[in-house]
């Protein structure tokens, strides 16, 4: 029997509770953008402007990580006041150029929340954490600084030129507030981590501890001869999770819903693809001179273990279990074990680092089916205490 539906006041407070990190921080810079009267400006002076507002950006952004110095209102509004002036220096080009649009702002900023979007629905999967590293930038500097040199070389600007470097400073835009938000939240712009707690740490040691058992019992391969590692990551491919769980848990989620047999469909699907790919990344060991999980850690258990709190906490999902995307996540290990069979298959073949890769490929899709059922027996817990 489903849970009775939330209030509007109760599923207002969990919408918040559930927002990304960036949700204030993002709504100041649209209104700092769409604040400023005077768009046009000088063609040569504009894209100058552009240049130099990016150095300034990029300088700013590697202070704020490579110091660690990210916390308190002035950087996290000096984070912000960059991207805001990114945005303001690109599109006062394009509304002197462009041909279609007189003032992009609006659009600029439209698309800053779309990317911002899809790095959120990369956490709530599991995928990513809130974390930012220096690298990240380098791409869409690059990018930029191409475009401007190309447009700075045609006599007739070109409206493709203009598209990829509106869409290379909204990327480097969204990095900044994404370490505005950091800082904002944890006081250090490279990420918010939470803080791991004992609870988190006895769920996420409970699945690993089912593991082994449960491996157990999984169908074996019919010939003793039959290869174990790809009989399992093609068990995992088979391992379905029936789409009205999927369907159903998408709609009780939001009013914290707890159908026992919603719950207990998503656990068991997810329990029965870890088991799979806990054997298979187990049998890979046999195969490999040193495991890639050894470099740091020389117990599989335990590398699951740092690996799924790591991703908890760095995504914030401690606090709200309710909000991963199982349909995603699961979507991405379908995706993910097809490529570590094909990688398993070219190192039979005699690719010795495939293996490795094979195993590392597994692992990362371990990691992240332990996150899911640590977090549904989270969730477990927070429906109850709540009641």
């Amino acid at each position: 029997m489903l849970a009775p539906a939330a209030t509007s006041s109760e599923q207002s407070r969990l919408r918040l509770s559930q927002s990304p990190l960036w949700t204030n921080l993002l709504d100041r810079v649209d209104a700092q953008v769409a604040g400023r009267r005077q768009i046009r400006g000088s063609g040569p002076a504009s894209l100058d402007g552009i240049g130099s507002a990016l150095a300034r950006a990029h300088s700013r952004l590697l202070v704020a990580l490579e110091s660690g110095s990210g916390s308190g209102e002035d950087a996290v509004s000096q984070l912000a006041a960059e991207a805001v002036e990114l945005i303001l220096a690109v599109a006062r080009f394009w509304a002197t150029f462009g041909t279609r649009v007189p003032d992009g702002r609006g659009a600029m900023v439209d698309l800053l929340r779309r990317r911002l979007g899809v790095r959120e629905d990369a956490v709530l999967a599991g995928e990513v954490t809130y974390c930012v590293w220096s690298e990240q930038a380098e791409e869409p500097a690059v990018r930029m600084r191409q475009a401007i040199a190309r447009l700075s070389r045609n006599a007739i600007t070109s409206e493709g030129d203009l598209l990829a470097l509106r869409i290379a400073s909204v990327d480097f835009a969204s990095l900044l507030v994404q370490l505005a938000a950091n800082a904002a939240a944890s006081g250090q712009a490279g990420g918010a981590p939470e803080e791991p707690s004992a609870e988190l740490a006895a769920k996420v040691s409970s699945v690993i501890g089912e593991l082994p058992s449960r491996a157990q019992e999984v169908e074996r391969p019919v010939s003793d001869r039959a290869d174990v590692v790809a009989h399992h990551l093609a068990a995992g491919l088979r391992v379905r999770v029936p789409q009205e769980t999927l369907r159903r848990w998408a709609a009780t989620s939001l009013s914290r819903g707890d159908d026992p047999t919603v719950l207990d469909g998503l656990r068991d699907a997810w329990l029965r693809l870890a088991t799979n790919e806990y054997v298979a990344v187990a049998a890979l060991d046999a195969q490999l001179y040193n495991p890639t999980y050894n470099e740091r850690l020389e117990h599989l258990d335990g590398a699951i273990a740092e690996s799924a709190a790591n991703v908890i906490c760095g995504a914030r999902l401690v606090g709200r279990p309710g909000a991963f995307r199982h349909r995603r996540a699961w979507r991405l290990q379908v995706v993910a074990l097809t490529y570590a069979l094909e990688a398993y298959a070219a190192g039979l073949r005699g690719d010795a680092p495939s293996l490795a890769r094979a195993q590392r490929i597994t692992l990362t899709r371990l990691v992240r089916a332990t996150v899911a059922i640590a977090l549904i027996d989270l969730g477990r817990d927070h429906v109850g205490a709540d009641r």
